[in-house]
């Protein structure tokens, strides 16, 4: 096996938190992403961040300054999942009665919100690493995340 094959398997045994990144870009178009790899950074200050994919449509749409939301998603949302990570499905992404869109879109029903804005962007072979600087964040009280974990969500 090769090394990039032995690493995927061993990824694979992580169990992930699954989140939808969403912003508006610059042409007032929403957008929306599944991502697994989100990581708290510091609490002082709060911040955190995600890897994007540079061939996926968010990607162009974030600028230092920018805004986004990550919404952690709840067992309920797995089809939402599936659908912000398929590109065929890309025009379904708003869909789903719960998006507010007043401003930068974000999930009510999400498990919690993370409301950020991009304060570093670091280019890294195929990804990039964004840095948020979280400007205000909420939950539910109840805990019922959507993992994924060996391919299959749990």
């Amino acid at each position: 096996m090769s090394i990039q094959e032995d690493f995927r398997l061993a990824m694979r045994r992580y169990i992930y938190s699954v989140s939808v990144m969403s912003n508006v870009g610059t042409n007032g178009i929403p957008n929306a992403i599944t991502v697994s790899s989100v990581t708290s950074i510091s609490m002082d200050p709060p911040s955190l961040l995600i890897c994007i994919n540079k061939s996926s449509r968010i990607h162009d749409t974030l600028e230092i300054g920018s805004k986004f939301c990550i919404n952690l998603l709840n067992k309920d949302q797995e089809e939402l999942s599936n659908i912000c990570s398929d590109e065929d499905k890309y025009e379904q992404r708003f869909s789903d009665e719960n998006w507010n869109l007043d401003n930068v879109p974000f999930l009510e029903n999400a498990q919690a919100n993370i409301h950020c804005k991009v304060d570093q962007l670091s280019s890294y072979h195929t990804h990039t690493i964004v840095v948020g600087l979280v400007e205000g964040a909420n939950s539910l009280s109840n805990i019922a995340t959507l993992t994924y974990v060996d391919g299959e969500y749990r």
